[in-house]
């Protein structure tokens, strides 16, 4: 994709993000969210070799047509919708401080974001909303270079129960940063493309020729469920599912984490923000080699940078 495509593409988001935002304006219910942030202190706890493999392998996911991970590269662009200004510009701010931590910039002022938050009293609706009016926005049919977690991940996306949803488009990049790929029409159920070959790389079993980069994630945050969550609570966890591909369907409640938000069972630690383990596992996704091999290299490539950093 040529530099002007890509910035033509990145004006379609902002443009796509900004209706979205007026629509989530004018109907999302903010008030249902906690008012006074509470400024919670990581939750730092033991963990051992067997239970950071089994934490990271619980979190990671992604697009089964690709050789590795996803994660951003240099910079990120948040937007928050639906909110009160200095509701937004909190969550918007927590993000950017989780993503420079891990060594992401934010984005210059009148960035187009490709962190679209949106708050809505209804998140069906509004997700369905959104597909409608733009569905590029999700990969959903054609994008040179393009995965996704495919249609039937899409349909949970559009429909669930779950306070926040969250989808990932992922573009595959070379191991040095330039756009390669082949798109199709249609998005396989395993997140690939029907009707086209896909050419793999001719990397070592040590390294890959490719890396996979995030291009944008939209997350959804249905305001009636959340209910009073505590905002600064809500922030961190907007910032995990923004910062990493997590799998919707983990089962993390025997793990101290902010995944366990929305749970009942919080793996014995209440869940006031985000973990010790949390921030090892963005720290661990963030330094593992980009061009490895397999997501299974750098999912044990995290467990291990987990204990070290945990160590030091």
């Amino acid at each position: 994709m040529s530099s002007k495509q890509s910035r033509s593409r990145r004006r379609l988001v902002a443009a796509s993000f900004a209706a979205i935002a007026a629509a989530a304006l004018l109907g999302a219910t903010p008030s249902a969210l906690a008012q006074t942030p509470a400024q919670s202190d990581i939750v730092i706890t033991a963990l051992d070799r067997d239970q950071a493999q089994a934490f990271v392998s619980q979190l990671a996911t992604a697009p089964a047509s690709d050789d590795q991970m996803g994660r951003w590269n240099n910079s990120i662009c948040i937007g928050v919708a639906g909110l009160p200004a200095r509701q937004g510009q909190f969550i918007a701010d927590r993000i950017a401080q989780r993503a420079h931590v891990v060594g992401l910039e934010p984005g210059a002022p009148g960035c187009a974001p490709n962190v679209s938050v949106v708050v809505a009293p209804d998140g069906n609706a509004m997700a369905q909303q959104m597909f409608a009016r733009d569905e590029s926005l999700f990969a959903y049919r054609y994008e040179t270079g393009v995965s996704t977690l495919g249609r039937e991940a899409f349909d949970r996306f559009l429909n669930t129960e779950r306070p926040v949803r969250w989808w990932h488009v992922t573009r595959t990049m070379s191991a040095d940063g330039e756009a390669i790929g082949s798109g199709g029409t249609t998005p396989s159920a395993s997140g690939g493309w029907e009707g086209v070959q896909t050419v793999r790389s001719n990397g070592s079993l040590l390294r890959s020729t490719t890396r996979q980069d995030f291009s944008r994630v939209v997350i959804v945050v249905d305001a009636r469920r959340v209910g009073s969550t505590q905002l600064a609570a809500l922030a961190d966890y907007l910032a995990m599912v923004a910062l990493a591909q997590i799998d919707p369907e983990a089962n993390t409640s025997t793990y101290p984490t902010i995944m366990n938000l929305f749970s009942d069972r919080g793996g014995g630690v209440a869940v006031t923000g985000m973990t010790d383990w949390d921030v090892a596992y963005l720290e661990g996704l963030y330094a593992t080699n980009r061009d490895a091999p397999s997501p299974e290299a750098q999912q044990a490539d995290i467990a291990r940078r987990m204990l070290n950093r945990r160590a030091s």
